[in-house]
């Protein structure tokens, strides 16, 4: 009986010993190397229809995922070089993203962003929050204007930057961004902000001059920035934007997929999907 009970426990031990060493290895193993930037000269000949590019910044600081500074773009299908078409840049919620996003647009051809956040740019009272809106925004100029150096037919009075969560919020903070030329007005045309915004740390500052914009605002009947967001419609609104505004009924802080119709309604109705005038077809 003893003999036995020494095997199991020699037996035990050399699991746990085994256990102890496999997580040594683990802990000890290098990071995984990151691919090396696509050349540019390479992404250009990518460009084509229904191409889908990545352009790298190693130039930039890392995303708050501590990830390599990078942004991923979509053509559309029927993409000529010759015609202009709207931007349609993404901000999304949490930590963010680079990845593209259409499922609020209509029917029509876009080229597609998702823009990530700069690792650091948080709220200093509330990390998981974005915030240093001045250097986001730098961040984001830097990508803009890399992708209109390779896809130069792109029409910014037509182009929308959208965003939920942290993406409304940073959409609010970089509009009130003062001496940082140019400004992201110049850039865009058409503004959504999904639940985000109008915050005490997003809307330090004043607005500019948004005669010409449209902006679409939506909340949650039940989110705690109901009363944030309703706030910055007003706002934009006071300051020249054309302004729609819709609380989500029964919805809390969230972009329900039964916004989207509305949106892109929204967005046939006010024009960027209509070809620019003497545009070539």
């Amino acid at each position: 009986m003893r003999f036995l009970r020494l095997i199991c426990l020699c037996g035990l031990a050399a699991t746990l010993g085994a256990a102890e060493t496999n997580t040594v290895k683990t802990e000890t193993q290098a990071p995984e190397t990151p691919a090396p930037p696509v050349p540019r000269s390479l992404l250009k000949l990518k460009i084509a229809p229904g191409a889908s590019l990545k352009f790298d910044f190693p130039e930039l600081s890392a995303d708050r995922y501590g990830k390599y500074a990078a942004c991923n773009v979509t053509l559309p299908l029927g993409y000529k070089a010759a015609r202009p078409y709207p931007l349609v840049a993404w901000l999304a919620g949490a930590d963010g993203g680079n990845t593209p996003n259409r499922s609020f647009l209509p029917t029509g051809d876009f080229i597609l962003v998702g823009l990530p956040y700069p690792q650091g740019a948080n709220n200093p009272k509330q990390a998981n929050m974005v915030g240093d809106f001045s250097r986001i925004w730098t961040y984001h100029r830097t990508m803009l204007d890399e992708i209109a150096h390779f896809i130069p037919n792109i029409d910014r009075s037509r182009s929308i930057l959208a965003g939920f969560s942290n993406g409304a919020h940073a959409i609010d903070g970089m509009f009130r961004v003062s001496g940082n030329k140019p400004p992201m007005t110049d850039y865009f045309g058409v503004f959504i902000l999904a639940d985000g915004g109008g915050t005490d740390y997003t809307s330090i500052g004043i607005l500019p001059d948004l005669t010409g914009k449209h902006v679409y605002a939506c909340w949650g009947e039940k989110s705690p920035n109901r009363r944030t967001s309703a706030k910055l419609a007003r706002e934009m609104k006071s300051f020249g934007a054309d302004t729609a505004a819709d609380e989500i009924k029964g919805s809390g802080h969230a972009f329900p997929e039964t916004e989207f119709p509305k949106i892109a309604a929204w967005l046939e109705k006010t024009g960027p999907t209509a070809p620019a005038a003497g545009a070539k077809k």
